[in-house]
């Protein structure tokens, strides 16, 4: 058996964004250089951390290296290096890369680790954050694909938005790697896979067991103690629990409380194979001040301070458990993998987004609501072999998903309902089947051709007789996309540069739309599809410049649109988005590195009411950089910017999002058996809006806003003000109880 494993140590728009990129990666380059090479591995929905199974694609390249012969008996061994990757963005996060960023949610973790991801929060608190990827504003998750040990995190059909993906159940401590894809290239990933997507495996156990304590500005409060046995005790226990206190810089305070429970057991473990099941437990509840409208915050006379509120009793609370039971065996020539999993999920979200625009007595807020029981199953079958002395490999699949929900939509006032606009059971159920032939006929050629399809059905029922839309029915959705991809290395390495890996992509995907839709609409069609392809270059330089450079472009046939008045997306015309990738990691010696991640986007609509257009909210120029040290005494540091271009909040291109540039300091002092960490998120203190939408909303009659009585309806841009100076510091405790 041959267990592989990474190695764990190592403004505005008219001015030219090259130039920002070029000061930036200077700037690191005199100062910092890359901590250590990538390590990737072909995505699979169930593998899990540690477990004895082998690297999906390395193993052809072995057989390309080594004649066919007979198994051989099982045994142990640890491979430390870096596995093949099928396109250039492709990457594997580990657990050490991740120390010196910031971890206070898992979704801070996603930020620093996805290169061209960028997340905000557009109301605060426990739901789920706003991610942005490739020139998508994935909302809650529409076009991004999130995975938590196979476990599918976006919710079809939610009350909020379709794909809503939210992570905060998840603690960020027990993560062991990420699993890094982007564009719809790969056969395991369906529902969403557009943009990209990431699979977040846990550790099967940590080193030792460990309580962490961290307070920082606006009352911030988190508590962690993590149970981890050392190796031989029955069932091999790894428990971990979380509490999260914060009450923001709003002037109603935030209240956020947030409590995690994470277990996993591994219930059967030998050379070949692992039996393991995990269990998580999660409630939050918090209030927001929701996003305000820019007029009112501009000086000189504002009439709000921009941490204020219009109405104050916005927010909500949510539990997500979890149980996933995974099942692996490896051997030389083959794997098999088999995964069952189940959730439970319950959301009130209560929204403001027009104020008094349709309501001038009672206001316009809504609740969101969301109760369902999810569950599903993966089975995939891997196995090497040689075709007429070729290095071959097979991959089938199975999945299958079932979702059973409630879904409301209320009107409401300081959150006590007046009347229901929507309240719907929605079932439905999602069946693929999926295979991937990869064929190496020579050293320098290497091919994956492969094949998905997707089968929907979709059952909606009205259970309020006097709502304002009253959907029942049936339908059903059908897909089928090709994923090809092919990697040459036809140049040979050089003294001052590596063997230049060069890859071709090409692939469909989809996301979903909601069932309420499909069904309401029979002539729409229920998964629109994207087309995509790439072409990369991935080298070394120097022994010291990893270089990853591509140029991508996608075709979705249906854009989700915000509807400003529900604060949900409805269909669209298709859309294109293109652009260039860079991924820059400068290793300058043994301790200092630093590391450069820009991408820049062109995005238009092609059809529709829209057609020629902008892609609303859609970003186009990103950066993420930083500094990092790591010092043999101990001590290390990072420094960091977080980058975001302006971009058109409508598609007619009157308004102008505003950009940003937020830099953060992170410090990590280790001594004996206690780690230390202190951080500075937005150093310069900069006002900056982190979510920001523009459609109109109307002020009237509000007690909070005497001066405020506007007769029309105001388009305009609203925010969520991002965090202003916030200081961190804690300290972790390692132990051995045994």
């Amino acid at each position: 058996m041959i267990l592989r494993r990474g190695c764990l140590d190592r403004l505005p728009p008219h001015r030219p964004i090259v130039s920002i990129y070029v000061i930036i990666f200077m700037f690191s380059l005199l100062s910092a250089g890359f901590c250590q090479d990538t390590q990737t591995a072909q995505p699979q929905p169930a593998q899990e951390s540690s477990q004895p199974s082998q690297s999906p694609q390395t193993s052809v390249s072995q057989l390309a290296q080594s004649p066919q012969t007979s198994p051989p008996q099982p045994t142990e061994i640890y491979v430390w290096g870096e596995a093949p990757v099928s396109t250039a963005t492709e990457k594997n996060v580990r657990q050490k890369d991740l120390e010196l960023r910031p971890t206070a949610t898992p979704v801070d973790i996603l930020t620093s680790a996805v290169p061209g991801l960028y997340t905000v929060q557009h109301l605060g608190g426990g739901k789920a954050d706003e991610y942005f990827l490739r020139g998508f504003d994935a909302d809650h998750g529409t076009d991004f694909a999130i995975y938590v040990d196979g476990i599918p995190v976006n919710l079809p059909n939610n009350a909020h938005g379709q794909g809503y993906a939210d992570l905060h159940w998840l603690i960020p401590e027990t993560v062991d790697h990420i699993e890094v894809t982007k564009g719809p290239y790969f056969v395991q990933y369906g529902d969403f896979d557009t943009a990209g997507a990431v699979n977040i495996i846990t550790q099967r156990r940590a080193v030792d067991s460990s309580v962490s304590t961290m307070g920082g500005s606006y009352n911030l409060q988190r508590y962690v103690g993590i149970l981890s046995p050392p190796e031989g005790i029955p069932l091999s226990p790894y428990i971990a629990f979380e509490a999260y206190h914060e009450k923001g810089p709003y002037k109603d305070p935030l209240g956020y409380n947030r409590f995690n429970l994470f277990s996993k057991f591994t219930l059967l473990s030998t050379a070949n194979s692992n039996l393991s099941f995990l269990g998580t437990f999660s409630h939050s509840y918090w209030t927001a001040s929701g996003e305000i409208p820019s007029r009112l915050t501009r000086q000189p006379g504002s009439a709000l301070g921009r941490f204020g509120s219009i109405d104050n009793t916005q927010g909500g609370n949510v539990d997500r458990n979890n149980l996933n039971l995974v099942y692996n065996y490896a051997d030389a020539r083959q794997s098999f993998n088999a995964q069952a999993w189940g959730f439970f999920f319950n959301l009130d979200l209560y929204n403001n987004f027009t104020f008094y625009e349709s309501d001038p007595v009672n206001g316009d807020q809504i609740e969101q609501r969301d109760k369902r029981a999810a569950g599903g199953s993966y089975i995939n079958y891997r196995r090497n072999y040689t075709l007429f002395g070729m290095p071959t490999e097979t991959l089938v699949g199975f999945s299958s998903r079932t979702d059973i929900a409630r879904v409301g939509l209320f009107n409401t006032v300081n959150r006590m309902r007046l009347s229901t606009q929507q309240n719907s059971q929605i079932n439905q159920t999602s069946l693929a089947w999926y295979a991937q032939q990869e064929l190496r006929p020579t050293q320098w050629l290497r091919a994956q051709i492969g094949t998905r399809l997707d089968q929907f059905y979709y059952g909606v029922r009205n259970l309020s007789p006097d709502a304002q839309i009253t959907t029942t029915g049936t339908a059903q959705g059908f897909i089928a996309n090709p994923k090809v991809n092919v990697i040459l290395t036809p140049f040979a390495g050089t003294s001052w540069a590596t063997p230049p890996q060069i890859y071709l992509n090409f692939g469909g995907g989809y996301h979903s739309n909601d069932a309420r839709e499909v069904v309401a609409n029979p002539g729409s069609a229920p998964l629109p599809r994207a087309l995509g392809g790439e072409f990369g270059i991935r080298t070394k330089l120097f022994d010291r410049l990893n270089l990853a450079v591509n140029y991508w472009q996608i075709h979705l046939s249906s854009e989700l649109v915000l509807d400003g008045d529900t604060g949900q997306f409805e269909p669209g015309g298709a859309t294109r988005r293109q652009g260039p990738e860079v991924e820059l990691r400068y290793q300058i010696n043994d301790w200092l590195s630093s590391d450069l991640d820009a991408s820049y986007t062109w995005g238009r609509f092609l059809s529709g009411e829209s057609r020629g257009g902008a892609i609303a909210n859609a970003p186009r120029a990103l950066a993420y950089g930083g500094v990092t040290a790591r010092h043999p005494s101990g001590l290390e540091g990072r420094i960091q910017m977080r980058f975001m271009g302006s971009r058109y909040g409508d598609e007619e291109r009157v308004s102008l999002l505003r950009p940003w540039a937020i830099f953060d300091l992170l410090a990590k002092y280790t001594w004996n058996r206690y780690d230390f960490n202190f951080s500075i998120t937005n150093l310069a203190n900069k006002k900056w809006w982190a979510g920001q939408q523009y459609h109109d909303s109307q002020i009237r009659n509000d007690p909070g806003l005497p001066t405020v009585n506007e007769a029309n309806p105001v388009n305009d841009i609203h925010y969520t003000p991002g965090g202003p100076l916030t200081i961190r510091a804690g300290m972790t405790a390692h132990f051995n109880l045994w």
